[in-house]
């Protein structure tokens, strides 16, 4: 059999590939080593939690929260906690608003140490990936001491937190973000040296899987994906919920959208949180840290018929809640959960075409998908 130079082949990347970062199929054809067309195939890891939902309380609900995106957890209970917040009109006392924000940057650190060890990983660098997990365990400490978990923490509750923080935990926390400016500026330094300034990580990543700021508008690109193909958009900023309207940041872009500017906000977007979560600390006097109507108002129930969409900042874009409360108002009628990861990943399809099959660890791993969300 002849095969031409124009002829194509089939070529199944995933979905039991260390690069795809989840159970993620990629159905490529291929002319040589280029990419002609892309489908991604989902679905793998589906667990039916928005159907599971409607038959749970609505409290019940919060740990479902954790195992979506499992990076992101804490973020994701606070946009599920507005939601409830915003139905029975109650206020959030102050210490755990900030307590919150300051969990939220914690997790926004967590997974953005995750992003970066997996995809300088995926390119051949174990170093930066082994650093950061001894950082990345500080965090999760920090999480157990107050939340009695690791990750999966169900700490936001209608009205606030479960429990208030402890000092001792406040002082860790203090001694980590100092760390990342002295200790752990290692681990800062490590990534400078070894991915953004280092000449094998700059050949294999820029301008390679570059997105356009219309592209990226167009296909439902969020969070990091989004700005750093220029597009100044960050919900904490656009809509600000939790302490973000008492902080002074602004957000970052970057322009060129290649797979080293997604990478190279990741790294800012740290130094950021570290900034935020100092703030935060400063403002943090004694209070409570749940509002007790809420619980008394919830156990009647929230408004018939009604629907409502609140939405947070993920380390990976914009994670939505839409619910809708029908005749039953101790229960959800309808839940849908908007995945960034998912638009993400729909987004392959046209990315990859064209480029080269070393080329695609590259660009998945600055994409940054999880697919416990994608396929919620």
């Amino acid at each position: 059999m002849t095969v031409s130079r124009d002829s194509t082949y089939t070529l199944n990347f995933g979905p039991h590939h260390p690069s795809t970062h989840g159970i993620l199929r990629l159905k490529l054809t291929m002319a040589g080593e280029s990419v002609v067309a892309c489908e991604p195939i989902i679905g793998y890891l589906h667990r039916g939690v928005e159907k599971i939902v409607e038959s749970k309380g609505f409290m019940s609900i919060i740990p479902y929260l954790d195992r979506l995106d499992y990076l992101s957890p804490a973020i994701q209970e606070h946009a599920y906690v507005m939601a409830i917040e915003k139905l029975l009109d109650v206020n959030v006392p102050e210490r755990a608003t900030l307590i919150r924000t300051i969990f939220d940057e914690l997790t926004r650190i967590s997974s953005h140490i995750m992003s970066i060890g997996s995809m300088t990983f995926d390119l051949g660098c174990l170093s930066l990936f082994l650093y950061g997990m001894e950082e990345r365990e500080k965090i999760m400490s920090i999480f157990q001491k107050t939340t009695g978990s690791r990750m999966h923490i169900a700490y936001y509750t209608p009205g606030g937190v479960v429990n208030d923080i402890h000092e001792s935990a406040v002082d860790e926390i203090r001694g980590f973000i100092g760390g990342f400016i002295g200790g752990i500026g290692f681990y800062m330094d490590a990534v400078e040296k070894l991915a953004l300034n280092n000449r094998i990580f700059k050949e294999r990543t820029i301008g390679v899987g570059k997105i356009k700021a219309e592209e990226a508008v167009k296909n439902g690109l969020s969070g990091v994906n989004l700005r750093a193909s220029g597009v100044d958009y960050d919900i904490r900023k656009a809509a600000p919920y939790g302490a973000y309207e008492m902080l002074d940041f602004k957000t970052i872009t970057l322009r060129d959208g290649d797979c080293y500017a997604r990478m190279h906000l990741r790294v800012l977007e740290i130094k950021q949180s570290i900034e935020l979560i100092e703030q935060c600390i400063a403002m943090l006097q004694p209070g409570e840290v749940c509002n007790s109507s809420c619980a008394k108002l919830l156990s009647k129930g929230l408004p018939k018929n009604t629907i409502i969409y609140t939405s947070t900042e993920t380390p990976r874009g914009e994670f939505g809640v839409h619910m809708v409360i029908g005749s039953d108002r101790h229960k959800v009628h309808r839940m849908h959960f908007k995945s960034p990861s998912f638009a993400h990943v729909q987004f392959l399809e046209k990315l990859l075409v064209g480029v080269k099959i070393p080329d695609i660890t590259a660009i998945l791993g600055s994409i940054d998908f999880i697919m416990g969300c994608c396929d919620r």
